[in-house]
């Protein structure tokens, strides 16, 4: 029995729809917040601010922290 498989598994349709259908059921800010957390920038400033210049680095981007 011979399993064809395609050069670039990504191309599924069905792969990239399911990955991403709970977006569908995010409100505003979960959907903002879904893109926000994705963004390199957004994931470096983070990730290169101390932790008591952090509300900063949240407020470049729009956020609060919560306390």
């Amino acid at each position: 029995m011979t399993i064809r498989r395609d050069a670039d598994p990504s191309s599924a349709p069905c792969c990239a729809t399911a990955a991403y259908l709970y977006a569908l059921t995010l409100d505003a800010s979960a959907l903002a917040w879904e893109f926000l957390r994705r963004h390199a920038g957004y994931r470096a400033a983070w990730r290169e601010a101390p932790p008591a210049r952090r509300d900063a680095a949240a407020r470049r981007w729009g956020l609060r922290c919560r306390p």
